[in-house]
Formats: structure tokens, C-alpha cells, sequence
């Protein structure tokens, strides 16, 4: 059989650097992410959802297995150098691997109930105004390491996009974003269904490693710079505080969140998500012969 023809090469990634474009996305159900684990935990769980894959060429042979599953499945991929790379990922913090992917609609609170309404003890996360998405990855990666299943956003755009599944390290596979729109409106409907909804404040309620938590909780996150606002404060049914030396005003929101599932964790040993495969290299990568040539369709 044919080959296909070549999309880079040495030459071409030289003459095309002062002229090449940001690959962009034109499809609002598609997005980009990047960095090893992100991208490696995308394969082993939604492969079929990757719409094209980059790789930099001093790296490209450690993914050798997915480009042959790209190949497989006349899905398009390219190597470039690492100048493409971070044009094309619009960042510098790919770790030479960049994914056009299709997006997952999030679920909406009806959805989420009616898949958890057999479980006894569940864990939601919700947050509010946050918008850093390196806070948000790391929330999500605690999340997926604590088995928490549900993040609730106000907003799906700021959650599902490349900075912050790159922080998530492979967690955004093992938790579902939920739309809630407005918290204060989605309280009502958690607290019908059983739960407790968890305010968390540097300043008041009840120390953490004293408290009893619920078996099913709504656990509220707001940014550290003003915390979570009053009236959601005044609809909780719980508060609680992290103890600590108060040398500092407050903690990081991903740190406190980690504090407080974990403890969640140790008190209800809360069964964790299924967890990723080892990863390993394919063993038959070098079959590629360090070829650069990639699949267009």
C-alpha cells in the first residue's frame, strides 16, 4: 500500500516557521488540550473523541502507540517542532503533545441526580466565581484522587479548556462537570434531594477535624481573595473552617478543597473513581523508525 504523503519535515517545519498559523477551532463542541497526562488519559478513556493530534518532534517517539492508533482509525496527526507546538497548543506548557478534541456536554443537575440517587454517600463539589483555570485543574485533579465525581460551574467553558485539564493531570477523565447556572438556585434542588449543603470560611463555623460530615454533601468553594458570598454562607447548612496557625488570611482554594475532601475521605473511606491503567510505552513503537509522516482525512 501507498503511503501517505508527508505533512513535515525537517525542511517544511523550517521554511513554514516565520509563516505558520494558529490552528484554530471553528467548532464550539471542540477544544484543544495539551500536556502528557491530560492527553494520555484522554486516549485511554475517550480516544474516539480525539478529531487530531500534535506532537514535538524531539518527543514524538515516546507516543508512538497513539500515533498507530491515529493511523488505525484515519485519524490526522502531526509532528512539528517545538516553536509549532506552542502556536498550535497556545502554550508553552504542552510537554510536547497537543489534542483537537470533540467536547463532552456537561451534565445538568437533573442528569446528575438521577445517576447518583442509589448512593448513600456522595461528595459534589460546587464552585463559585472562580475563574483561574489552574485552580480549577487542580480542584479537579483532588477531586478524581478523592473519587469526588461531580464538579458543579457555573460556566462549562471555563472548566473544559486546555490550562485546565493540563493542571487536572488526567483527573477531568473521572469527574463530571455539572451546569448549575446560578448556586444560589441550585441549593434548593440539592437539599430535596438529600443533601447537605457544606459552606467553607476562614473566619467561622465549625473546625473541620471536629465536625461530623454528612454522608451526602454539596460542598461549596469560593475564591480565597473574598471566599464564597455572604448569601450562600446564609443558605448553608453547615460551615466549617480549616484550622490552622493563622499566620496567613486563607489557604489557596484548590489546597483547602484537598483538605477537606480528604477528610471526607478518611471519615466516610469514600470509595474512590476507577483508576487509569498503568501507562507504558507501546513496545513496538520503534517499528516507526523515528518516521515523522502523519495521516491527513
Amino acid at each position: 500500500m501507498e503511503k501517505e504523503p508527508r505533512l513535515y519535515s525537517d525542511k517544511d517545519n523550517a521554511d513554514n516557521r516565520n509563516t505558520f498559523s494558529r490552528v484554530s477551532v471553528d467548532d464550539p463542541m471542540e477544544m484543544k488540550i495539551f500536556g502528557v497526562n491530560a492527553c494520555r488519559a484522554f486516549f485511554e478513556n475517550r480516544q474516539d473523541q480525539i478529531v487530531r493530534a500534535y506532537f514535538a518532534e524531539d518527543v514524538a517517539y515516546r507516543f508512538g502507540y497513539i500515533m498507530k492508533a491515529c493511523a488505525k482509525a484515519r485519524k490526522a496527526y502531526r509532528i512539528v517542532d517545538t516553536f509549532e507546538l506552542d502556536k498550535i497548543a497556545e502554550s508553552r506548557s504542552h510537554q510536547g503533545i497537543c489534542f483537537l478534541v470533540k467536547k463532552i456536554d456537561p451534565f445538568t443537575i437533573k442528569e446528575y441526580l438521577d445517576a447518583s440517587i442509589e448512593l448513600d454517600t456522595d461528595c459534589l463539589v460546587a464552585l463559585e466565581r472562580l475563574g483561574n483555570p489552574h485552580n480549577v485543574g487542580s480542584i479537579l485533579r483532588t477531586c478524581a484522587h478523592f473519587g469526588v465525581e461531580g464538579l458543579l460551574v457555573g460556566d462549562a467553558v471555563v472548566a473544559q479548556n486546555g490550562s485546565s485539564l493540563r493542571s487536572a493531570e488526567g483527573g477531568a477523565e473521572f469527574v463530571q462537570f455539572v451546569h448549575g447556572g446560578r448556586l444560589s438556585e441550585a441549593l434548593p434542588i440539592f437539599k430535596a434531594a438529600g443533601y447537605t449543603v457544606v459552606a467553607t470560611s476562614s473566619h467561622q463555623g465549625e473546625d473541620l477535624y471536629k465536625s461530623e460530615l454528612p454522608d451526602k454533601i454539596l460542598l461549596m468553594m469560593g475564591p480565597e481573595s473574598s471566599g464564597l458570598s455572604d448569601f450562600l454562607i446564609e443558605d448553608a447548612d453547615h460551615i466549617i473552617r480549616i484550622p490552622g496557625s493563622e499566620n496567613v488570611e486563607s489557604l489557596n482554594v484548590a489546597t483547602a478543597t484537598g483538605i477537606v475532601l480528604g477528610e471526607y475521605w478518611r471519615q466516610k473511606e469514600f470509595e474512590p473513581g476507577q483508576s487509569l491503567s498503568p501507562y507504558k510505552e507501546d513496545p513496538d513503537f520503534e517499528d516507526l523508525g523515528g518516521d515523522d509522516e502523519g495521516y491527513d482525512v
